[in-house]
């Protein structure tokens, strides 16, 4: 019968050595279904972090700018300014895997003795965290959903040690997140209480200054114009100053956001001084004579324009000082409050189930490797017969070939003897 290449022939092959498949497959799956039976249980808990949210403190607007800006916050919920294109749920996810966090479960949950590295941790601490943090890492995992959304992974032979140390995992990722937050209050506090003296001595020395002029001419009436008139300088000034400071303090890295920020900031002050100036002197700018108003303060007395000036500013001042007193009772608040900062979408639970091994799925890749290699054996013990039927000149070139090589084999056994 004359062997071809056609389907046919790799059937009539199966079946002419079917024993021979089924001896091998057995040999061969019998001692796998028993090890996979032998094989410890694993458990994995699965536990979702709601997306954190960027916290806030809620506060009253200035000119158009938020005391918060204006303050310093740091942008993000953490206290620190975030790189470009990085989420708050991207910084939760590198907590979630620092040396730190994996170093704290470790050593509150007793996984060193889990690991069986309790005797190499108590000769070398330094060692014996390094291996341990190693097994951690084999059972562990955690990472970003495509919704953004927190999710890790802990796996371990005994499910409800699994949910013991998925819940010190949220306790350790509780206790940083929190740190961090407290650290951000305590400076944002600060640096109001910085703020909050300042304006109170500007408030005190435009306060003192306008307290003189009244007593040494006396209150001067204006009209409502007038009044709306210096109502109007001194927002425009407030909402200068806030720009400054806004801008100053995203140089120094106290508040978040990029040098584009801080010089979009300065170039706004910028344009806002031009308007005061405008106002104050009645000389308009290039490009602004169309806009420039009826009344300015140059054509008024002396007496008015000083005392116009003084009001402006004092009112000015003593806005800022009740903003900037508003803002930092709630940052004394906040500093003292103590909020849950870590939110659990689905906390960790007794999964049902064991994770591992998945024995079906073994079975199944072991008889498909097995008979990939069985029957690609048979193929070229096939061809190697019809070889040696059809061209046995070639066949002996082979022969040959393989004689050589065993030949090699056996002066390299003596050699080693």
């Amino acid at each position: 019968m004359k062997q071809t290449r056609r389907p046919s022939w790799y059937l009539y092959l199966l079946l002419k050595n079917r024993w021979f498949l089924i001896k091998a497959l057995l040999v061969v799956m019998i001692p796998t279904v028993i090890v996979t039976f032998l094989l410890e249980k694993k458990y994995t808990v699965t536990t979702v972090i709601m997306p954190p949210e960027t916290q806030s403190t809620p506060g009253i607007t200035i000119a158009g700018l938020g005391v918060s800006d204006f303050a310093g916050f740091f942008s993000g919920g953490m206290g620190f300014s975030l790189p470009l294109m990085t989420t708050m749920s991207d910084v939760y996810d590198e907590i979630l895997n620092s040396r730190t966090l994996i170093e704290n479960v470790i050593l509150s949950t007793g996984y060193i003795d889990y690991t069986e590295e309790r005797d190499r941790y108590e000769q070398d601490e330094q060692l014996g965290l390094y291996w341990a943090r190693r097994a951690f890492r084999k059972d562990y995992s955690a990472g970003v959903t495509s919704s953004g959304f927190l999710q890790f992974e802990v796996t371990t032979n005994d499910p409800w040690y699994s949910v013991e140390v998925s819940e010190a995992v949220i306790a350790a990722l509780d206790s940083i997140n929190s740190e961090i937050c407290r650290s951000r209050a305590e400076q944002t506090r600060i640096f109001l209480e910085i703020r909050s003296s300042m304006a109170d001595s500007i408030l005190g020395s435009t306060g003192d200054l306008l307290r003189e002029f009244e007593e040494e001419y006396g209150i001067i009436s204006l009209d409502q114009e007038m009044e709306a008139y210096i109502r109007s300088l001194a927002e425009l000034k407030q909402q200068y100053i806030l720009l400054r400071t806004a801008a100053a303090a995203i140089r120094r890295g106290i508040s978040g956001g990029s040098s584009a920020s801080a010089l979009l900031k300065d170039r706004e002050a910028d344009e806002l001084l031009g308007v005061i100036e405008m106002l104050e002197t009645g000389i308009a700018p290039p490009g602004y004579e169309s806009v420039m108003p009826s009344v300015s303060l140059e054509e008024l007395p002396n007496i008015q324009f000083r005392y116009a000036s003084l009001r402006a500013e004092y009112e000015m001042a003593l806005e800022l000082t009740s903003a900037i007193h508003i803002s930092l009772q709630q940052a004394i608040v906040d500093e003292n409050r103590e909020n849950p900062t870590v939110r659990v979408l689905d906390p960790p639970r007794h999964p049902g189930w064991k994770s591992r091994p998945k024995k079906l799925y073994i079975w199944i890749e072991v008889f498909a490797v097995a008979f990939i290699f069985l029957f690609g054996f048979l193929i070229a013990r096939e061809n190697i017969h019809s070889m040696k039927r059809e061209k046995p000149e070639e066949w002996q070139i082979w022969q040959k070939l393989f004689r050589e090589i065993r030949r090699d084999l056996k002066f390299r056994k003596r050699n080693r003897l």
